[in-house]
């Protein structure tokens, strides 16, 4: 082994020195960054997000999918900050706002029903997280949910005939069937 060092190996081993303070340097392992994006929850995420996007893509002529991911992203934001910091008061809005972006998203399939019965699945919502997630024994989500559910039940009762439409000519038909086959059980007897 060769003694002989330049004046530039022995300024490198005095800053390498400098550097450490004396200390054994640390070895650094990947940014958290990195590993974050490389989770599976993030790749599941981003299938997700794609899986929606087509989705919407597909079916937005039908259904009103633009509208309701406004307000369920909205709700989702609530949701997140309810759950982290558990504030009970979060999941208030955010489970109102998820169960109307259900109703707004279902309202040109069903009309202004799916609209209510989506509020009160979202009241519904705070009573069950309410007793399950925070231990709370209040009974009130369930009087709105109730009667925006009896509201909705009336608004579709009253729209029947318009749903129904050329199936009630099935009526009468579904009436001779019932009364041949009654009148077909007294002879048998």
């Amino acid at each position: 082994m060769s003694n002989h060092y330049t004046e530039q190996d022995t300024e490198r081993a005095r800053w390498a020195e400098r550097s450490s303070a004396g200390m054994e340097t640390q070895q650094l392992g990947r940014p958290a960054a990195s590993q974050a994006l490389r989770s599976p929850r993030t790749g599941l995420f981003l299938v997700g997000l794609g899986a929606l996007m087509l989705v919407g893509q597909l079916f937005n002529a039908t259904l009103n999918l633009g509208d309701g991911m406004v307000l369920f992203t909205i709700g989702a934001v609530f949701f997140f900050f309810g759950f982290w910091r558990q504030i009970y008061g979060l999941i208030i809005p955010a489970s109102i706002l998820t169960g109307l972006s259900l109703g707004v998203t279902l309202e040109p399939l069903a009309g202004d029903t799916a609209v209510l019965w989506g509020l009160a699945l979202g009241f519904l919502s705070i009573f069950g997280l309410g007793r399950t997630m925070f231990q709370r024994q209040s009974i009130w989500p369930v009087i709105p949910a109730v009667i925006l559910f009896a509201v909705g039940m009336l608004e579709a009762l009253s729209s029947l005939p318009i749903f129904l439409g050329a199936g009630m000519v099935w009526l009468p038909m579904l009436l001779i069937a019932a009364g041949v086959y009654l009148g077909s059980l007294r002879r048998c007897s």
